[in-house]
Protein backbone atom coordinates (compact mmCIF):
# COMPACT_ATOMS: atom_id res chain seq x y z
CA UNK A 1 0.00 0.00 0.00
CA UNK A 2 1.55 3.52 -1.25
CA UNK A 3 1.10 7.00 0.73
CA UNK A 4 -1.30 8.09 -1.65
CA UNK A 5 -3.55 5.18 -1.16
CA UNK A 6 -2.97 5.95 2.63
CA UNK A 7 -3.55 9.85 2.25
CA UNK A 8 -6.71 8.82 -0.01
CA UNK A 9 -8.20 6.58 2.72
CA UNK A 10 -7.68 8.62 5.22
CA UNK A 11 -9.77 11.30 3.31
CA UNK A 12 -12.37 9.00 2.96
CA UNK A 13 -12.03 8.33 6.38
CA UNK A 14 -12.97 11.97 7.80
CA UNK A 15 -15.23 12.32 4.71
CA UNK A 16 -17.63 9.96 6.41
CA UNK A 17 -16.96 10.66 9.79
CA UNK A 18 -18.02 14.42 8.60
CA UNK A 19 -21.09 13.45 6.89
CA UNK A 20 -22.00 10.86 9.56
CA UNK A 21 -21.59 13.68 12.19
CA UNK A 22 -23.82 16.48 10.46
CA UNK A 23 -26.56 13.83 9.74
CA UNK A 24 -26.40 13.05 13.82
CA UNK A 25 -26.64 16.73 14.06
CA UNK A 26 -29.36 17.50 11.47
CA UNK A 27 -31.33 14.49 13.35
CA UNK A 28 -30.96 15.61 16.83
CA UNK A 29 -32.01 19.36 16.09
CA UNK A 30 -35.00 18.08 13.94
CA UNK A 31 -35.83 16.11 16.93
CA UNK A 32 -35.31 19.13 19.13
CA UNK A 33 -37.05 21.41 17.18
CA UNK A 34 -40.11 19.35 16.00
CA UNK A 35 -43.44 20.65 17.43
CA UNK A 36 -44.32 16.62 17.81
CA UNK A 37 -42.18 13.48 17.94
CA UNK A 38 -43.15 11.33 15.32
CA UNK A 39 -42.28 7.76 17.08
CA UNK A 40 -41.38 6.50 20.14
CA UNK A 41 -37.76 6.32 19.71
CA UNK A 42 -37.81 10.43 18.75
CA UNK A 43 -40.07 10.79 21.99
CA UNK A 44 -36.82 9.05 24.16
CA UNK A 45 -34.39 11.05 22.12
CA UNK A 46 -36.22 14.29 22.90
CA UNK A 47 -36.13 13.67 26.31
CA UNK A 48 -32.31 13.04 26.98
CA UNK A 49 -31.98 16.22 24.96
CA UNK A 50 -33.92 18.28 27.17
CA UNK A 51 -32.30 16.39 30.34
CA UNK A 52 -28.92 16.77 29.40
CA UNK A 53 -29.90 21.07 28.36
CA UNK A 54 -31.67 21.10 31.95
CA UNK A 55 -28.40 19.80 33.57
CA UNK A 56 -26.20 22.30 31.59
CA UNK A 57 -28.46 24.95 32.77
CA UNK A 58 -28.29 24.20 36.31
CA UNK A 59 -24.54 24.03 36.54
CA UNK A 60 -24.41 27.20 35.32
CA UNK A 61 -27.00 28.60 37.56
CA UNK A 62 -25.12 26.90 40.49
CA UNK A 63 -22.16 27.81 39.77
CA UNK A 64 -23.06 31.47 39.32
CA UNK A 65 -25.10 31.32 42.54
CA UNK A 66 -22.82 30.17 44.62
CA UNK A 67 -19.32 31.57 43.66
CA UNK A 68 -20.49 34.66 42.21
CA UNK A 69 -23.91 35.41 44.40
CA UNK A 70 -22.03 34.00 47.46
CA UNK A 71 -25.51 31.59 48.44
CA UNK A 72 -25.58 28.38 50.55
CA UNK A 73 -24.42 25.68 48.54
CA UNK A 74 -26.94 23.57 50.18
CA UNK A 75 -29.67 25.68 50.26
CA UNK A 76 -28.48 26.39 46.06
CA UNK A 77 -28.12 22.97 45.33
CA UNK A 78 -31.38 21.31 46.59
CA UNK A 79 -33.06 24.43 44.03
CA UNK A 80 -31.25 23.97 41.73
CA UNK A 81 -31.84 20.38 41.57
CA UNK A 82 -35.78 21.04 41.64
CA UNK A 83 -35.43 23.37 38.86
CA UNK A 84 -34.04 21.07 36.47
CA UNK A 85 -36.33 18.21 37.19
CA UNK A 86 -39.24 21.28 35.99
CA UNK A 87 -37.36 22.45 33.09
CA UNK A 88 -36.62 18.53 31.89
CA UNK A 89 -40.47 17.71 32.10
CA UNK A 90 -41.63 21.41 30.59
CA UNK A 91 -38.88 21.21 27.69
CA UNK A 92 -39.85 17.66 26.73
CA UNK A 93 -43.83 18.78 26.58
CA UNK A 94 -43.73 22.23 25.50
CA UNK A 95 -42.56 22.80 21.92
CA UNK A 96 -42.38 27.20 22.52
CA UNK A 97 -40.68 26.55 25.54
CA UNK A 98 -37.54 24.83 23.93
CA UNK A 99 -37.57 27.41 20.93
CA UNK A 100 -37.25 30.06 23.77
CA UNK A 101 -34.77 28.43 25.62
CA UNK A 102 -32.56 27.82 22.30
CA UNK A 103 -32.82 31.85 21.40
CA UNK A 104 -31.78 31.97 24.53
CA UNK A 105 -28.34 31.16 24.26
CA UNK A 106 -27.73 33.76 20.96
CA UNK A 107 -29.85 36.22 23.04
CA UNK A 108 -26.35 36.16 25.07
CA UNK A 109 -24.80 37.94 22.20
CA UNK A 110 -27.22 40.36 21.48
CA UNK A 111 -27.83 43.52 24.06
CA UNK A 112 -29.34 41.41 26.74
CA UNK A 113 -26.10 39.64 27.73
CA UNK A 114 -24.39 42.63 27.17
CA UNK A 115 -26.38 43.87 29.93
CA UNK A 116 -25.69 41.19 31.78
CA UNK A 117 -21.71 41.60 31.97
CA UNK A 118 -21.77 45.33 32.19
CA UNK A 119 -23.95 44.78 35.32
CA UNK A 120 -21.48 41.93 36.45
CA UNK A 121 -18.75 44.16 35.33
CA UNK A 122 -20.20 47.21 37.85
CA UNK A 123 -21.35 44.76 40.72
CA UNK A 124 -17.93 43.62 40.94
CA UNK A 125 -16.00 46.41 41.01
CA UNK A 126 -18.58 48.35 43.56
CA UNK A 127 -18.38 45.42 45.69
CA UNK A 128 -14.43 45.46 45.37
CA UNK A 129 -13.86 48.77 45.53
CA UNK A 130 -16.48 50.52 47.69
CA UNK A 131 -15.95 48.49 50.81
CA UNK A 132 -11.88 48.56 50.67
CA UNK A 133 -12.39 52.55 50.29
CA UNK A 134 -14.60 52.56 53.11
CA UNK A 135 -12.25 50.32 55.30
CA UNK A 136 -9.35 52.61 54.37
CA UNK A 137 -11.59 55.79 55.73
CA UNK A 138 -12.76 53.58 58.46
CA UNK A 139 -8.57 53.51 58.67
CA UNK A 140 -8.23 56.89 59.00
CA UNK A 141 -11.02 57.67 61.39
CA UNK A 142 -9.43 54.71 63.41
CA UNK A 143 -5.94 56.98 63.50
CA UNK A 144 -7.56 60.12 64.33
CA UNK A 145 -9.42 58.42 66.81
CA UNK A 146 -6.47 56.89 68.36
CA UNK A 147 -4.35 59.55 67.94
CA UNK A 148 -6.91 61.89 69.93
CA UNK A 149 -7.50 59.17 72.55
CA UNK A 150 -3.82 59.14 73.04
CA UNK A 151 -3.25 62.80 73.37
CA UNK A 152 -6.23 63.11 75.62
CA UNK A 153 -4.81 60.24 77.67
CA UNK A 154 -1.61 62.31 78.12
CA UNK A 155 -2.76 65.43 78.86
CA UNK A 156 -5.26 63.60 81.87
CA UNK A 157 -2.22 61.45 83.17
CA UNK A 158 0.00 64.69 83.11
CA UNK A 159 -2.47 65.31 86.43
CA UNK A 160 -0.35 62.47 87.77
CA UNK A 161 2.53 65.02 87.32
CA UNK A 162 1.05 67.75 88.81
CA UNK A 163 -0.32 65.21 92.01
CA UNK A 164 3.29 64.43 92.32
CA UNK A 165 4.80 68.19 92.26
CA UNK A 166 1.98 69.25 95.42
CA UNK A 167 2.68 66.26 97.15
CA UNK A 168 6.48 66.94 96.91
CA UNK A 169 5.37 70.83 97.85
CA UNK A 170 3.12 68.98 100.58
CA UNK A 171 5.96 66.92 102.02
CA UNK A 172 8.76 69.92 101.59
CA UNK A 173 5.98 72.61 103.27
CA UNK A 174 5.00 69.72 106.19
CA UNK A 175 9.10 69.83 107.15
CA UNK A 176 9.34 73.34 107.94
CA UNK A 177 8.95 74.45 111.47
CA UNK A 178 5.09 76.70 111.85
CA UNK A 179 6.33 80.43 112.26
CA UNK A 180 4.39 83.31 114.10
CA UNK A 181 1.01 81.37 114.33
CA UNK A 182 0.79 80.41 110.47
CA UNK A 183 -0.92 77.54 109.24
CA UNK A 184 0.82 74.71 107.24
CA UNK A 185 -0.09 74.72 103.57
CA UNK A 186 -1.89 72.06 102.12
CA UNK A 187 -2.34 71.97 98.23
CA UNK A 188 -4.68 69.36 96.59
CA UNK A 189 -5.82 68.68 93.17
CA UNK A 190 -9.60 68.83 92.73
CA UNK A 191 -9.88 66.80 88.94
CA UNK A 192 -12.18 63.99 88.68
CA UNK A 193 -9.64 61.93 85.78
CA UNK A 194 -11.71 58.97 85.96
CA UNK A 195 -15.14 60.33 84.73
CA UNK A 196 -13.15 62.72 82.19
CA UNK A 197 -12.18 59.67 80.87
CA UNK A 198 -15.33 57.67 80.60
CA UNK A 199 -16.88 60.07 78.87
CA UNK A 200 -14.29 59.97 76.42
CA UNK A 201 -14.19 56.44 76.33
CA UNK A 202 -18.05 56.26 75.62
CA UNK A 203 -17.87 59.25 72.66
CA UNK A 204 -15.27 57.00 71.08
CA UNK A 205 -17.41 54.04 71.62
CA UNK A 206 -20.31 55.23 70.21
CA UNK A 207 -18.33 56.68 67.31
CA UNK A 208 -16.35 53.15 66.15
CA UNK A 209 -20.35 51.54 66.48
CA UNK A 210 -21.36 54.08 64.00
CA UNK A 211 -18.76 53.91 61.58
CA UNK A 212 -18.76 49.56 62.13
CA UNK A 213 -22.27 49.74 61.69
CA UNK A 214 -22.17 52.19 58.06
CA UNK A 215 -19.54 49.38 57.02
CA UNK A 216 -21.87 46.28 57.51
CA UNK A 217 -24.58 48.30 55.58
CA UNK A 218 -22.59 49.02 52.84
CA UNK A 219 -21.11 45.55 52.67
CA UNK A 220 -24.64 44.15 53.37
CA UNK A 221 -26.30 46.51 50.53
CA UNK A 222 -23.52 45.63 47.97
CA UNK A 223 -24.23 41.68 48.01
CA UNK A 224 -28.12 42.56 48.04
CA UNK A 225 -27.60 44.78 44.77
CA UNK A 226 -25.32 42.16 43.55
CA UNK A 227 -27.79 39.47 44.12
CA UNK A 228 -31.00 41.91 43.24
CA UNK A 229 -29.37 42.57 39.65
CA UNK A 230 -28.16 39.14 38.71
CA UNK A 231 -32.09 38.20 39.29
CA UNK A 232 -33.42 41.21 37.67
CA UNK A 233 -31.28 40.57 34.10
CA UNK A 234 -31.62 36.94 34.12
CA UNK A 235 -35.75 37.54 34.41
CA UNK A 236 -35.18 40.16 31.46
CA UNK A 237 -33.39 37.86 29.33
CA UNK A 238 -36.07 35.45 29.65
CA UNK A 239 -38.77 38.28 29.24
CA UNK A 240 -36.48 39.26 26.00
CA UNK A 241 -36.90 35.99 24.68
CA UNK A 242 -40.13 35.37 25.21
CA UNK A 243 -41.08 38.35 23.76
CA UNK A 244 -39.14 38.35 20.43
CA UNK A 245 -40.66 34.81 20.16
CA UNK A 246 -44.45 36.25 20.54
CA UNK A 247 -43.63 38.91 17.97
CA UNK A 248 -42.18 36.27 15.49
CA UNK A 249 -45.39 34.10 15.59
CA UNK A 250 -47.70 37.27 16.07
CA UNK A 251 -46.64 39.93 13.51
CA UNK A 252 -45.93 39.51 9.79
CA UNK A 253 -43.61 42.68 9.91
CA UNK A 254 -41.89 41.81 13.80
CA UNK A 255 -37.79 41.64 12.51
CA UNK A 256 -38.87 40.39 9.31
CA UNK A 257 -35.33 42.31 7.50
CA UNK A 258 -33.62 39.38 6.28
CA UNK A 259 -32.79 38.06 2.51
CA UNK A 260 -32.87 34.85 3.30
CA UNK A 261 -32.04 31.80 0.85
CA UNK A 262 -35.80 31.33 0.39
CA UNK A 263 -36.65 34.81 -0.14
CA UNK A 264 -33.85 35.00 -2.67
CA UNK A 265 -35.13 32.08 -4.87
CA UNK A 266 -38.47 33.14 -4.76
CA UNK A 267 -37.72 36.51 -6.12
CA UNK A 268 -35.88 34.44 -8.90
CA UNK A 269 -38.63 32.88 -9.59
CA UNK A 270 -40.73 35.81 -10.16
CA UNK A 271 -38.74 36.54 -13.01
CA UNK A 272 -36.15 39.23 -11.81
CA UNK A 273 -33.64 38.21 -8.62
CA UNK A 274 -32.44 41.61 -8.37
CA UNK A 275 -33.98 44.07 -5.29
CA UNK A 276 -35.42 47.27 -5.34
CA UNK A 277 -33.21 50.39 -4.32
CA UNK A 278 -35.51 50.60 -1.42
CA UNK A 279 -34.33 47.41 0.24
CA UNK A 280 -31.19 46.94 -1.40
CA UNK A 281 -29.65 48.41 1.86
CA UNK A 282 -32.60 47.67 4.57
CA UNK A 283 -32.82 43.83 4.29
CA UNK A 284 -29.99 41.80 6.32
CA UNK A 285 -28.24 38.77 4.52
CA UNK A 286 -28.09 35.91 6.76
CA UNK A 287 -24.95 34.74 5.96
CA UNK A 288 -21.48 36.47 5.52
CA UNK A 289 -19.79 38.58 7.62
CA UNK A 290 -20.67 41.93 5.64
CA UNK A 291 -22.24 44.53 7.94
CA UNK A 292 -24.94 46.61 6.79
CA UNK A 293 -25.49 50.00 7.41
CA UNK A 294 -28.08 50.07 10.37
CA UNK A 295 -25.79 46.94 11.88
CA UNK A 296 -22.52 49.04 11.44
CA UNK A 297 -24.50 51.77 13.85
CA UNK A 298 -25.76 49.73 15.88
CA UNK A 299 -22.59 48.40 16.82
CA UNK A 300 -20.81 52.26 17.22
CA UNK A 301 -23.48 53.22 19.79
CA UNK A 302 -22.74 49.59 21.88
CA UNK A 303 -18.98 50.54 21.78
CA UNK A 304 -19.90 53.46 22.97
CA UNK A 305 -21.88 52.84 26.13
CA UNK A 306 -19.50 50.03 26.63
CA UNK A 307 -16.66 52.87 26.90
CA UNK A 308 -18.77 54.91 28.98
CA UNK A 309 -19.44 51.54 31.89
CA UNK A 310 -15.95 51.48 31.28
CA UNK A 311 -14.59 54.85 32.42
CA UNK A 312 -17.19 54.29 35.67
CA UNK A 313 -15.38 51.34 36.42
CA UNK A 314 -11.90 52.97 35.96
CA UNK A 315 -12.61 55.66 37.79
CA UNK A 316 -14.09 53.30 40.65
CA UNK A 317 -10.50 51.59 40.21
CA UNK A 318 -8.79 54.80 40.45
CA UNK A 319 -10.35 56.44 43.29
CA UNK A 320 -9.82 53.14 45.11
CA UNK A 321 -5.90 53.53 44.22
CA UNK A 322 -6.02 57.42 44.97
CA UNK A 323 -7.31 56.75 48.48
CA UNK A 324 -5.00 54.43 48.91
CA UNK A 325 -1.93 56.35 47.83
CA UNK A 326 -2.92 59.47 49.86
CA UNK A 327 -2.99 57.63 52.79
CA UNK A 328 -0.11 55.79 52.50
CA UNK A 329 2.05 59.07 52.33
CA UNK A 330 -0.32 60.83 55.56
CA UNK A 331 1.14 57.74 56.90
CA UNK A 332 4.37 57.90 56.09
CA UNK A 333 4.51 61.52 56.79
CA UNK A 334 2.72 61.13 60.64
CA UNK A 335 5.40 58.22 61.76
CA UNK A 336 7.79 60.72 61.21
CA UNK A 337 6.02 63.65 63.79
CA UNK A 338 8.19 63.94 66.86
CA UNK A 339 6.73 63.53 70.26
CA UNK A 340 6.69 66.46 72.42
CA UNK A 341 7.99 66.18 76.04
CA UNK A 342 6.91 68.94 78.88
CA UNK A 343 9.49 70.27 81.07
CA UNK A 344 7.94 71.38 84.68
CA UNK A 345 10.55 73.23 86.67
CA UNK A 346 9.88 74.15 90.83
CA UNK A 347 11.43 76.75 92.12
CA UNK A 348 10.36 77.99 95.72
CA UNK A 349 12.05 80.04 98.69
CA UNK A 350 10.98 80.86 101.71
CA UNK A 351 13.32 83.93 103.27
CA UNK A 352 12.63 87.08 104.93
CA UNK A 353 14.74 90.86 105.65
CA UNK A 354 16.79 91.86 108.18
CA UNK A 355 17.57 95.36 109.39
CA UNK A 356 15.45 96.53 106.10
CA UNK A 357 18.01 95.64 103.38
CA UNK A 358 19.99 91.87 104.49
CA UNK A 359 17.46 89.18 102.40
CA UNK A 360 17.54 85.63 103.71
CA UNK A 361 16.49 82.17 102.64
CA UNK A 362 15.50 80.03 105.25
CA UNK A 363 13.78 77.05 103.10
CA UNK A 364 14.45 76.40 99.72
CA UNK A 365 12.71 73.59 96.96
CA UNK A 366 13.72 73.19 93.53
CA UNK A 367 12.86 70.39 91.37
CA UNK A 368 12.30 69.55 87.41
CA UNK A 369 9.39 67.19 86.31
CA UNK A 370 9.17 65.46 83.09
CA UNK A 371 6.55 63.97 80.99
CA UNK A 372 6.46 63.21 77.41
CA UNK A 373 3.45 62.93 75.08
CA UNK A 374 3.25 60.84 71.86
CA UNK A 375 1.34 62.74 68.97
CA UNK A 376 1.21 58.85 67.23
CA UNK A 377 1.92 56.10 69.27
CA UNK A 378 2.69 52.89 67.57
CA UNK A 379 -0.54 50.94 68.60
CA UNK A 380 -2.56 53.51 66.65
CA UNK A 381 -1.07 52.37 63.59
CA UNK A 382 -2.35 50.06 61.64
CA UNK A 383 -2.13 48.25 57.79
CA UNK A 384 -3.89 49.78 55.15
CA UNK A 385 -6.22 47.70 53.41
CA UNK A 386 -4.86 47.68 49.75
CA UNK A 387 -6.86 47.70 46.52
CA UNK A 388 -7.54 44.13 45.11
CA UNK A 389 -5.37 43.75 42.68
CA UNK A 390 -6.88 40.74 40.38
CA UNK A 391 -10.15 43.64 39.94
CA UNK A 392 -8.16 44.98 37.40
CA UNK A 393 -7.54 42.50 35.18
CA UNK A 394 -10.96 40.87 35.48
CA UNK A 395 -12.38 43.97 34.83
CA UNK A 396 -10.35 44.16 31.65
CA UNK A 397 -11.30 40.27 30.78
CA UNK A 398 -15.10 41.07 31.07
CA UNK A 399 -15.00 44.33 29.06
CA UNK A 400 -13.17 42.48 26.32
CA UNK A 401 -16.04 39.77 26.23
CA UNK A 402 -18.30 42.56 26.45
CA UNK A 403 -16.86 44.21 23.26
CA UNK A 404 -16.56 40.87 21.23
CA UNK A 405 -20.31 40.57 21.93
CA UNK A 406 -21.19 44.04 20.96
CA UNK A 407 -19.40 43.89 17.64
CA UNK A 408 -20.42 39.99 17.58
CA UNK A 409 -24.14 40.66 18.32
CA UNK A 410 -25.19 41.43 14.59
CA UNK A 411 -24.83 37.64 14.06
CA UNK A 412 -26.09 37.14 17.24
CA UNK A 413 -29.59 38.32 16.05
CA UNK A 414 -29.29 35.87 12.49
CA UNK A 415 -28.83 33.24 14.37
CA UNK A 416 -31.75 33.81 16.98
CA UNK A 417 -33.76 34.75 13.40
CA UNK A 418 -32.74 31.08 12.17
CA UNK A 419 -33.75 29.60 14.85
CA UNK A 420 -36.76 30.58 15.25
CA UNK A 421 -37.81 30.00 11.37
CA UNK A 422 -36.53 25.54 12.13
CA UNK A 423 -38.84 25.63 15.16
CA UNK A 424 -41.74 27.05 12.95
CA UNK A 425 -41.23 26.36 9.28
CA UNK A 426 -44.48 27.19 8.78
CA UNK A 427 -44.75 30.70 10.16
CA UNK A 428 -41.71 31.72 8.65
CA UNK A 429 -42.66 30.58 4.94
CA UNK A 430 -45.78 33.07 5.74
CA UNK A 431 -42.97 35.42 6.77
CA UNK A 432 -41.16 35.06 4.31
CA UNK A 433 -44.36 35.38 1.68
CA UNK A 434 -45.30 38.82 3.25
CA UNK A 435 -42.03 40.31 2.52
CA UNK A 436 -42.06 38.71 -0.96
CA UNK A 437 -45.51 40.55 -1.57
CA UNK A 438 -43.99 43.97 -0.29
CA UNK A 439 -41.07 43.56 -2.27
CA UNK A 440 -42.57 42.77 -5.87
CA UNK A 441 -44.99 45.93 -4.65
CA UNK A 442 -42.13 48.13 -4.55
CA UNK A 443 -40.80 47.12 -8.08
CA UNK A 444 -44.35 47.60 -9.62
CA UNK A 445 -44.71 51.21 -8.25
CA UNK A 446 -40.74 52.25 -9.27
CA UNK A 447 -41.58 50.20 -12.77
CA UNK A 448 -44.34 52.52 -12.83
CA UNK A 449 -42.97 55.74 -11.95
Amino acid sequence: MTADDCLDRTREGLSTFQSGSSRLLRFLWDVYSKPTPSSGFEIFILFLLCLLVSMMMAALLLVWMVFSLTYDLTAVAIMVGVCAFLMTVLLTLVHPARCTLSILIPSLGTQQGRKILVSTVMTLTIATCVPNMVANVNWTAFLIRCSSHSLIESKLNYSTTTHLILSDINEWTAKMESNNGMSSLVLKQELDVLAVWQEISKMTQSMKAELQSLHGFLNFASSVLQKLIGAALVIMMLANSSMYLIGYLTDLKYDNVYASKRLMASLAASGDGTLPMKYQDRLVKTSGVKMMRAEVQRCVWGVAVLGLYTILCFALIGLDHFIYRALEVLLTWTREMPGITYHTTVDLKVGGTAIGFIDFTTHSFREEYRHRLDLLPSHCVKPLSPPTSSIISSVCILLSIALVLVLGQVFARRLRRKICASFYSHREEERTHHLLRKILDEREREIEN
